[in-house]
């Protein structure tokens, strides 16, 4: 939402439980702030997992489904059918139990109220009234609970397992190998019949699928009505999310421990776009979340903030696929990845485990997209783990926005120097003090 890197704006997890603190900056702007201050009408429904303070004051509509005290609680209750809610937050059962059919129907469903509460904006605007809006419904994360028609889909379908799905993981670091251990022996109370981890895992999988095909069909409505009020030619469509999700990939459900993995930081990406080619084009280059800000700026006509790290991809949405990125990364305090189209380096602090002192991991995806073969001890690929990892500290360091430095730069809007500023400053030579 902000465009920026997370080790420039800091916040590496969720915020609700922190909201008074006050986390974000004042000079922090999100695209909320941008659109909202271009006169478009602004919306966001679903799993809002900011601070609400940072975004609401440049919302038009703000039904924030993760609080008790949210609208989507006083929807069901006044159809008495709160006690039915099956999302992960108030689901009466652990999320993590097994997959089933929820009780609800597709209108009373999270997503079904989602797509209620876009109609809603859409009908508040004036006319002419531009819109910028985002569905943020719960699926396809856990509860594994779809609405029944959409379990329905998958009744006696053979699910195909990953390669990975029972792979021996010795050679993983010590907290993949502690989860999968306390999946597979977990001694919990499973619903349904047959209560064994290989039964379990296929009816999660069968429910994870169904939400899928849920979130699909939300998608759907949107596009329909769009249609029903002209305006689907001259509506920006993107279909991404947060984080993907493990489908038994190393024998894994949910999105836990995969901050490293393709499974859950790859994730989908689609565009539809006013002007564009609407056939099945794909850009087979390496591009980042925070791209979506600058990129949605360009093709509305406004001025991008200095303070975004994000690039510009409207180029590639018209046809010009050229490469603006080498590699992608993704941070955590205690790993950073850097992935390239072939290679993959997980790097993380020697000593974070008592079992192995140096638990890093290196993948050749152009012969290992399944992540099965983990090289980094390997002495024959030191040389790429340790070029990729001064890779990463080189962008590191030319990718931080810094409050100052001697001599002293020009301010973003942010109140730090830019990106830019301090790769001229190696670029002119001036670097005694760096």
């Amino acid at each position: 939402m902000s465009g920026q890197y997370v080790h420039n704006h800091g916040i590496y997890g969720l915020v609700e439980a922190q909201v008074e603190k006050g986390l974000l900056p004042d000079e922090l702007s999100s695209y909320f702030q941008v659109f909202k201050g271009n006169d478009y009408r602004t919306g966001i429904v679903g799993h809002v997992h900011v601070e609400p303070k940072w975004i609401e004051p440049y919302c038009d509509q703000f039904p924030n489904m993760n609080w008790p005290d949210n609208p989507y609680n006083a929807y069901l209750k006044g159809k008495g059918l709160l006690d039915k809610r099956d999302d992960e937050a108030h689901a009466s059962k652990s999320q993590h139990l097994d997959g089933y059919p929820s009780e609800l129907s597709s209108e009373d469903s999270y997503e079904g109220y989602c797509y209620q509460s876009f109609c809603e904006l859409l009908a508040e605007r004036s006319d002419g009234e531009p819109f910028f809006y985002k569905l943020d419904p719960l699926h396809p994360h856990e509860n594994y609970i779809p609405v029944q028609r959409f379990w329905d889909i998958y009744e006696g379908v053979e699910l195909q397992l990953p390669p990975s799905a029972d792979e021996d993981l010795s050679d993983k670091s010590p907290h993949q190998q502690w989860m999968i251990e306390r999946q597979r022996t977990s001694e919990a109370p499973w619903l349904l019949e047959p209560k064994t981890y290989e039964a379990v895992r296929l009816r999660k999988l069968r429910g994870y699928y169904g939400c899928i095909s849920q979130v699909d069909y939300l998608v759907g409505l949107v596009v329909d009505k769009l249609k029903e009020i002209g305006e689907l030619d001259n509506t920006i469509i993107i279909y991404t999310a947060d984080h993907g999700e493990f489908a038994l990939e190393h024998g894994f459900m949910e999105k836990v421990p995969g901050i490293s993995d393709d499974a859950v930081t790859r994730v989908p990406y689609i565009w539809n776009w006013p002007g564009g080619d609407f056939t099945a084009n794909t850009v087979e280059e390496l591009v980042e979340s925070i791209d979506t800000f600058p990129t949605l700026c360009q093709l509305a006509g406004i001025q991008p903030l200095d303070t975004m790290d994000g690039k510009d991809l409207s180029g590639m949405l018209h046809g010009q696929v050229e490469p603006l990125r080498d590699f992608v990364v993704t941070e955590f305090p205690l790993s950073r990845v850097i992935r390239t189209k072939q290679w993959k380096l997980v790097h993380r602090p020697r000593g974070m485990f008592a079992e192995k002192e140096d638990a890093g991991e290196l993948y050749n995806l152009a012969e290992d997209r399944w992540e099965m073969n983990n090289l980094y001890d390997d002495p024959e690929y030191r040389e790429i783990r340790e070029e990729l990892r001064r890779r990463y500290f080189d962008w590191l360091l030319l990718t931080t926005r810094y409050y100052n430095f001697h001599p002293m730069a020009e301010l973003g809007a942010d109140g730090k120097i830019t990106t830019e500023a301090v790769q001229q400053r190696v670029q002119d030579g001036r670097v005694n003090y760096l």
